[in-house]
């Protein structure tokens, strides 16, 4: 039978280019910005909300989010909503290490972290499984607050990734295998027994992302 419950849209953008090594891990104490490629991607992904009808947006905290959802609200004239669980996975101990300095300093949990992506955390950091956890949290309030309505959600890689796998029952394991492009927006429409992945990878202008480093 069709889902013919009213469908609430997600908009799912990624942050523009941070200005942060891409081999390096994500420090939330560094909390960087964009580049000027970074901005750039920001002003195009407003020319491209312009034309979307949207009735609130959900902002991960962090500065690099912030900077690329502005010229998208400043365009649609609304608030940023801004949700600390839409921010990315915490690494714990490993924040702010070069991937070299983990592959020699941490070798055995290097290895761990490869292999068991889902079960596997830092000291002090996240298991896939409990990032996917709060992040299929919020996005269940975000509908429950706007059925039928259509919401951005400005966030991160894996942020993206594990709501995608959660929407279309994609074992969490696989989470890698999604491409999130800096700047680029994907679309979900849930319904009340099953959601639509709709397009993904889309950079504004139409042409699809297949680059872009992770966090």
């Amino acid at each position: 039978m069709r889902d013919k419950e009213p469908h609430t849209t997600l908009l799912f953008v990624r942050h523009g280019q941070p200005d942060y090594p891409e081999d390096r891990i994500y420090a939330r104490a560094d909390d960087p910005g964009l580049t000027p490629a970074g901005v750039a991607q920001a002003h195009a992904l407003a020319a491209w909300a312009k034309g979307e009808r949207v009735d609130a947006a959900y902002v991960s905290p962090t500065r690099r989010t912030r900077e690329t959802a502005a010229p998208m609200l400043d365009a649609l004239g609304l608030p940023p909503i801004l949700d600390a669980r839409l921010e990315e996975r915490h690494f714990g101990v490993w924040e702010g290490l070069w991937f070299d300095e983990i592959r020699s300093g941490h070798p055995e949990q290097f290895v761990a972290w490869k292999t068991d992506p889902v079960g596997f955390a830092p000291q002090g950091g996240e298991t896939i499984t409990s990032m996917a956890a709060r992040v299929e949290a919020v996005l269940a309030d975000i509908r429950k607050a706007h059925p039928g309505g259509t919401c951005l959600v400005v966030a991160h890689v894996g942020t993206i990734r594990t709501a995608l796998c959660a929407a279309l029952k994609v074992p969490m394991a696989e989470y890698r295998r999604f491409h999130i492009a800096t700047g680029s927006v994907a679309r979900v429409d849930y319904g009340r027994h099953q959601a639509n992945l709709i397009y993904l990878g889309v950079l504004p202008g139409g042409r699809n992302a297949w680059s872009g480093g992770d966090a």
